[in-house]
């Protein structure tokens, strides 16, 4: 694999570009416990269990084109709150206090704007590409003014499909104005991410921090490069 190969790179968002250092769970508990005296008698654990199944519902029927992004981020509230005969006035204040804690519990690994850099002064275009709401992932790039570092951001929600689905990638590949063969993807999940793309006919690496894939991942045969973190892909690239 080198550069000289690829005419662009994507790259996913959370776990790959920045990291998440809260729990969705966690996160939820916090938003209850804020609103907690509004929500009497409903305990921290009988809100989660509602709120999960409601936000995995809400999910899909967004995905299915029942009802937008944020129609879906607010019913989630809405829905729970009903679900427990608590005041459904707390949905929108909720939603907020619940979209600021995702957004502010991120981090950008410390290598992510240099190697960014690096691939972009090698003449390489790049994209973001990710699953989840057009508000939320557009936030956590605001908040870490990732967007001048790519030529474009494809979110799930925006284009209609989710990965693994062949069609995101297309999408991408073709903002990227390079042919599949010629585009790298770089991405912490192996099916979303890995074999999404190399099922859409781009190549991968595999962002694997911990080493749990240290034999090599493999698709359809052929193995994977992996790198610990972002800094690694570089070197593989020929780009020390």
């Amino acid at each position: 694999m080198h550069i000289s190969q690829f005419q662009a790179v994507l790259f996913d968002l959370d776990e790959t570009l920045l990291e998440n250092t809260r729990s969705f769970q966690d996160m939820a508990y916090d938003t209850y416990f804020q609103f907690r005296t509004d929500l009497d008698p409903v305990s921290a654990d009988d809100f989660w269990q509602v709120f999960w199944s409601k936000a995995v519902d809400m999910w899909y029927m967004m995905i299915d084109g029942v009802i937008t992004g944020d129609e879906a981020r607010l019913y989630t509230f809405v829905n729970t709150l009903r679900a427990l005969d608590a005041d459904s006035g707390l949905a929108k204040p909720m939603l907020e206090d619940s979209h600021a804690r995702i957004v502010n519990a991120t981090r950008l690994f410390e290598d992510t704007i240099p190697v960014l850099t690096r691939l972009r002064e090698a003449g390489l275009r790049l994209g973001i590409v990710t699953n989840g709401y057009a508000t939320t992932q557009h936030g956590k790039i605001a908040r870490h003014s990732l967007r001048p570092h790519v030529d474009f951001v494809v979110v799930s929600e925006e284009v209609g499909s989710h990965k693994p689905d062949p069609a995101i990638f297309g999408a991408a590949v073709s903002l990227a104005q390079s042919a599949p063969a010629r585009t790298l993807f770089v991405g912490d999940t192996f099916v979303n991410d890995i074999e999404g793309a190399l099922g859409a006919g781009l190549r991968g690496v595999l962002v694997d921090p911990s080493g749990r894939m240290a034999s090599g991942p493999s698709f359809q045969g052929e193995s994977v490069p992996s790198v610990r973190c972002l800094a690694e892909l570089l070197p593989i690239l020929g780009l020390e």
